[in-house]
């Protein structure tokens, strides 16, 4: 409980200065939030608030069940969290999928492992080449976040790092991403 007190006296002293307060749990206690939302509502009432869905906390202990999962956002949302995210949501699919990948391309199936998993599954949602283009590397999403070079392939805001990812001959970038040795 201390620690939920010392949250909403940071979230008062803030409040005025954000758009929004947020905090994080080491667990999954509804009283936790309760008692954060009314301790900061009851001095900042207009204080939106929101709630770090951390990755950091194992969801499969929880204890809870899937309908309890399931209904936990929409149960925070009611009472008044008016944002619930998942700071770093975007890295874990994408490091497992370019790990699975990259272990099944390198050590096991090959180009196989390319045409099933990424021609495939691109396949079976209707994506075209075109489509691909246009929406991941050109103007789409994508687009605007990735630079090809030649060989070498790096995201802008690792072009501003000293050691950015790269992909080119005889590299083993790879390595510290996925735990897999990619030489191309």
């Amino acid at each position: 409980m201390e620690s939920v007190m010392a949250a909403v006296v940071r979230g008062w002293a803030f409040a005025h200065h954000a758009d929004l307060i947020w905090m994080e749990t080491a667990s999954l206690d509804m009283m936790e939030l309760t008692n954060f939302f009314e301790g900061v509502r009851s001095k900042r009432p207009e204080t939106m608030l929101a709630y770090n869905l951390s990755p950091s906390f194992n969801w499969d202990a929880s204890g809870m069940n899937d309908m309890q999962m399931m209904d936990f956002i929409p149960r925070i949302a009611k009472l008044g969290f008016c944002w619930q995210f998942i700071t770093v949501a975007v890295f874990h699919p994408i490091l497992l999928v370019i790990d699975t990948f990259a272990k099944d391309y390198t050590f096991e199936r090959g180009i196989l492992a390319y045409v099933d998993k990424i021609e495939g599954g691109e396949e079976q949602r209707g994506v075209t080449e075109d489509q691909f283009k246009e929406t991941w590397t050109r103007k789409g999403s994508m687009g605007s976040n990735v630079e090809v070079h030649g060989a070498r392939v790096c995201t802008k805001n690792q072009t501003k790092t000293e050691n950015p990812l790269t992909l080119r001959k005889g590299s083993t970038a790879f390595t510290t991403m996925c735990g897999v040795c990619v030489v191309m």
